[in-house]
């Protein structure tokens, strides 16, 4: 994280200064001290940028993040928990160790207190983190809904994108960014259907590093993207 503040226009790295895992500590106007943190369930503002409020996030104190499956967690699964149409538990598959606890609260702070069944099958693909979420949806006669609801909830952001339709799912899309993609696949059922979404991000980037200074960037009122270009 040091390394992205040292190139941020904005921040001034103390000398001395060293930050503990999964906090971030910083003084803004040098009189205000502000924190944002990783998993802080008593936290009052929570959760992934992209999905909560911005405004209170300018006026916040603290900030907590979701920590990085419930990242990707809550990219597969947000824009289907806040249109209602998960029919039941949901699967997810992760390529790395999870933190269960911080996965069902951010699904229960955003609305979904159905639960999700976890798998884990630890496999290194350099430092790029993996999820398949699989969610029984209804049936609609036009499948372009889903692609709708998350170009409502992601489509104007500087890091969560859909997957270029003629790129190859390929850890080359991410690997070294700030960026998280996500693909959609639709399985029609007879009476409802099976939706699978693919995300990933580097464990420094969207499930970082570079989330954290996101986040400060808004607290801030900068530019988003200002210092992760």
């Amino acid at each position: 994280m040091a390394e992205i503040l040292s190139r941020h226009p904005y921040v001034t790295l103390e000398p001395q200064a060293s930050s503990q895992d999964r906090i971030l500590e910083f003084n803004q106007d040098g009189s205000w001290d502000r924190t944002i943190t990783w998993s802080g369930q008593d936290f009052p503002i929570r959760g992934l940028v992209e999905l909560i409020d911005n405004n209170p996030m300018v006026c916040a104190t603290s900030l907590s993040l979701p920590t990085p499956s419930a990242t990707l967690t809550m990219i597969a699964l947000g824009p289907l928990i806040r249109a209602g149409i998960i029919l039941e538990a949901p699967a997810l598959h992760f390529n790395f160790a999870v933190e269960p606890a911080d996965i069902q609260d951010n699904l229960e702070t955003f609305g979904w207190n159905g639960g999700a069944t976890l798998a884990i099958d630890e496999q290194e693909f350099g430092s790029v983190l993996i999820l398949n979420a699989m969610a029984k949806v209804p049936n609609y006669s036009d499948d372009r809904v889903f692609d709708e609801l998350f170009d409502e909830a992601f489509g104007r952001s500087f890091f969560v994108h859909a997957a270029p339709p003629e790129a190859d799912w390929d850890t080359k899309l991410v690997s070294g960014t700030p960026n998280a993609v996500y693909n959609l696949r639709i399985t029609p059922g007879e009476d409802d259907s099976l939706l699978t979404v693919q995300v990933m991000a580097d464990k420094d980037g969207k499930c970082g590093a570079a989330q954290v200074v996101h986040a400060m960037n808004v607290m801030c009122g900068f530019e988003e993207s200002l210092g992760l270009e």
